[in-house]
C-alpha cells in the first residue's frame, strides 16, 4: 500500500479511543545508549507489545535529525526521489537511527523512484510544494480549504511541528496556520521539513486532527511519530518513534504520558508521519545495525539521526 494511509483517507470518521498496543519487532530490550544524549527505548505496554523510541536530548547530544532524500527530480510533472528502505537509508548516511518519512504516491518507475506527497524542504529550499488543499466535506467536516501537519527543523536543529502550507503562486514561501482549517498566522522559516499528519498534540494540548486533515485511518495500525517537549522556552527532548498497532487517540495519550514519566516535562507538540507498511525503524548500537521494525517497503524520504562534531 503506497504511502501508508493514502488508501484509507475517509473524511468524517473518528477513530475510537484505544490504548496503544505496539510491539518492538525484536525484543523488549529496555534502554540502550546509542551515543551521548541519544537513547533507544523499547517500552512494553503488555501482551508482548510496546513502542520503540529514539530519545534525543537537544542540549547535550552531538546528533541531529535530518530529512534525507536522493536524486530529487521532476519527471512527467511529478517530483520524485530514489527510494530505499529505512535500513538502507541508515547505511547510506552512516547515521545513528532512522525512521520512514512522509507520504508518497502510487507512482514508481523502473529506477525505483517514487513521488512525494506533501511538503518537502531541504537546505532552506522547498523541493515539493504543498499549498492549501480543498475538501468536499462530510456530515461532520465542512467543505473548504484545509492544511496538513508538517515537521520542520531549523538550521540549528530545533524542531517545529505545525500546520503549514506553501503560498499559492509563491511555492518558496511557507506559512504556519492556527488550525487545519484556520488562517495563516506567520511565516514558517525552517531549513528542513516533511509534511504528513495528522497532528496529535499542539501547544501542549491533545488535539488529534485526523478528520480535519482528511487523514482518517481508524483502528490499530502501525504508526510513525515525532514529538518534543520544552524547557526554558526551547525544545529540549525530541522523540521519534514507531508503534506497531495503535490508533491516533491512543498514541496521543501515550506520548502525553511519556514526557512526564521520563523527563518531568509535558509534550509540547506531536504528529504522525507515514504509517501502515511504511512504518519502519533502524538504529546502530555499538557498530551493529538493529531494526526493531522492518517491512522492506522503500520510501523516497526518511528522517535520519546524524552524528555531529
Amino acid at each position: 500500500m503506497a504511502g501508508g494511509f493514502l488508501c484509507l483517507l475517509l473524511a468524517g470518521c473518528t477513530p475510537r479511543d484505544t490504548i496503544v498496543k505496539a510491539a518492538p519487532s525484536s525484543s523488549l530490550v529496555g534502554d540502550e545508549l546509542l551515543a551521548p544524549g541519544v537513547i533507544h527505548r523499547a517500552i512494553p505496554t503488555g501482551d508482548s507489545s510496546g513502542v520503540d523510541v529514539i530519545d534525543n536530548d537537544l542540549t547535550t547530544s552531538r546528533a541531529r535529525w535530518s530529512v534525507q532524500t536522493h536524486g530529487v527530480a521532476s519527471v512527467n510533472g511529478r517530483i520524485v526521489g530514489q527510494s530505499y528502505t529505512p535500513r538502507e537509508w541508515l547505511t547510506r548516511t552512516h547515521g545513528l537511527a532512522v525512521v520512514n518519512g512522509g507520504y508518497f504516491g502510487q507512482y514508481e518507475d523502473t529506477e525505483g523512484r517514487k513521488d512525494f506527497v506533501g511538503l518537502l524542504v531541504q537546505r532552506g529550499k522547498v523541493r515539493h510544494a504543498a499549498p492549501p488543499l480543498t475538501g468536499q466535506g462530510s456530515p461532520t467536516i465542512p467543505r473548504g480549504r484545509y492544511i496538513r501537519s508538517a515537521f520542520g527543523l531549523t538550521a540549528g536543529g530545533q524542531p517545529s511541528i505545525v500546520w503549514a502550507a506553501t503560498r499559492p503562486g509563491k511555492p518558496q514561501l511557507m506559512d504556519v496556520y492556527d488550525s487545519p482549517m484556520g488562517r495563516p498566522r506567520s511565516a514558517w522559516r525552517v531549513a528542513e521539513a516533511v509534511g504528513c499528519g495528522p497532528m496529535l498534540i499542539a501547544g501542549g494540548r491533545t488535539v488529534v486532527t485526523d478528520s480535519r486533515e482528511r487523514l482518517v485511518s481508524p483502528g490499530l495500525r502501525p504508526r510513525t511519530f515525532v514529538a518534543y517537549d520544552r524547557q526554558n522556552g526551547r525544545p529540549r527532548h525530541l522523540i521519534v518513534g514507531t508503534a506497531s498497532a495503535s490508533d491516533f487517540p491512543g498514541l496521543a495519550k501515550w506520548i502525553a504520558a511519556y514526557f512526564p514519566r521520563y523527563h518531568q516535562t509535558r509534550a509540547e507538540a506531536a504528529m504522525c508521519l507515514d504509517g501502515g507498511a511504511s512504518t519502519q525503524m533502524s538504529y546502530t548500537l555499538r557498530g551493529t545495525l538493529q531494526s526493531p521494525r522492518e517491512t522492506g517497503v522503500t520510501v523516497p524520504d526518511a528522517l535520519v539521526l546524524l552524528p555531529t562534531r
